[in-house]
């Protein structure tokens, strides 16, 4: 366990141990600096770092490399050829390769945290949610663009809840192909690559495991170069055509507790799905697999596959 003041969550598969902190960046030379600092003064202390330098052309990554000599939990990883935000960031999960239950947050080099962030995510987290995202300050703004997501409404019609620091189990993202994160084009997004990446994994979650903390824990730096001020059209085309794309169904790989049972009479449908939500309360998730004999394959085949209670779901096995 990591004694960070992180409440231990009882009986989860999904239960997170690890956090990668995912941080892309382009000639941030002037702003990597505040950003690491940031990271070094989190209360919660044990998180990796990982910096994606997309090509700068100034010093970003000596600078990085100067706080690697001190501190081991940063990295750098520099890339040759300009890849843009999204594949950029993609190639650095991708070399990550996170565990299922293992949390990733990413932090725009420019930006950094308060204090508190890191602690408060991972505390969602270990509470079973699996998509976290926090409230933000904006440099001269008042006002704050995020907001709970609004479950009796799909994700891609609703307004852009998923402000920073956002945060995910790695299951979520093992399960988008690589297509999502392509423009119309088949070329990853420059621009808007935050829909391409959080609406989906929300879809793939459900409602009930997605957590938003209603505090400014993240600071937003505006400047000249920001995507919204130079590549404002290509934003909102990509914005447009993301929203438009098929919803993802909610996934049904992954849960924080399998149980398993036999010889279940049909009559007793309407009530093991409650009765498991009263053995594992939300946000965890529940799979009850029905273990049945072979040749009963058939009469079972439209009971199974089910979601039964609100994260609950049904699924058979064959003997």
């Amino acid at each position: 366990m990591l004694a960070t003041g992180c409440e231990t969550m009882t009986e989860s598969a999904l239960y997170p141990n690890r956090l990668h902190v995912v941080i892309p960046c382009r000639n941030c030379e002037a702003y990597i600096g505040d950003c690491l600092d940031s990271l070094q003064r989190q209360t919660f202390a044990d998180w990796t770092a990982l910096v994606a330098d997309d090509a700068s052309d100034d010093g970003t990554a000596d600078a990085v490399r100067a706080y690697m000599q001190e501190d081991a939990r940063i990295s750098l990883r520099q890339g040759v050829q300009r890849e843009w935000l999204m594949g950029n960031t993609l190639a650095a999960l991708r070399s990550l390769d996170p565990a299922p239950s293992d949390v990733v947050a990413i932090l725009d080099g420019d930006d950094w945290l308060l204090p508190e962030c890191l602690d408060r995510i991972m505390r969602a987290h270990r509470e079973g949610y699996d998509l976290v995202y926090t409230d933000e300050e904006i440099d001269g703004g008042g006002h704050s663009i995020a907001a709970p997501l609004i479950a009796s409404a799909p994700v891609r019609k609703q307004s852009w809840r998923f402000s920073q620091l956002r945060s995910f189990k790695g299951y979520l993202f093992s399960q988008l192909p690589d297509e999502t994160f392509r423009d119309r084009d088949g070329n990853y997004f420059r621009a808007a690559g935050d829909l391409a990446l959080y609406l989906p994994m929300a879809e793939l979650a459900g409602p009930e495991k997605v957590r938003y903390i209603p505090e400014k824990l993240y600071h937003y730096r505006v400047h000249e170069q920001c995507n919204f001020k130079v590549m404002r059209d290509e934003q909102l085309r990509n914005n447009w055509d993301i929203r438009n794309r098929p919803p993802l169904e909610r996934q049904t790989e992954y849960f924080d507790v399998t149980e398993e049972i036999r010889g279940l009479d049909k009559s007793r449908l309407p009530f093991i799905g409650p009765e498991a939500r009263a053995r594992h309360p939300r946000p965890l998730t529940v799979n009850i697999r029905h273990i049945i004999p072979r040749e009963e394959a058939d009469a079972w085949r439209p009971y199974h596959g089910l979601w039964i209670e609100d994260g609950v779901f049904l699924s058979g096995k064959q003997e």
